[in-house]
């Protein structure tokens, strides 16, 4: 019998002192993307300074998922250091200038 990989989740939560930091990873859709923004949600509760929102590990996305990062945004305009976002090269970039095409 071959083991079967582990997953990961498609939503990561970790706090690195004052900041929650959430991991994406395999695919932004409108699911992932809700996932996300109730996460956000949560950790607004735990008054950061700052959230971070980590595209890195994302492996590709919907534009309708990709629309639940200017969600984000509009959800952490009153933190005091904001959302900021964690991209390189790829996907996960891609993701990001999508998302400012949302309507």
């Amino acid at each position: 019998m071959t083991p079967v990989a582990a997953r990961r989740a498609p939503v990561t939560v970790r706090t690195e002192g004052a900041v929650v930091v959430l991991e994406l990873s395999d695919v932004l859709d409108p699911l992932v993307g809700r996932v996300l923004v109730d996460a956000v949600t949560s950790a607004l509760s735990m008054r950061p300074e700052r959230i971070e929102i980590d595209l890195r590990l994302l492996e590709s996305w919907t534009d309708d998922g990709v629309c639940a990062l200017v969600t984000c945004r509009e959800l952490c305009r009153e933190l005091p250091d904001g959302l900021h976002y964690r991209t390189g090269r790829g996907p996960g970039r891609a993701a990001l200038l999508a998302a400012y095409t949302c309507d």
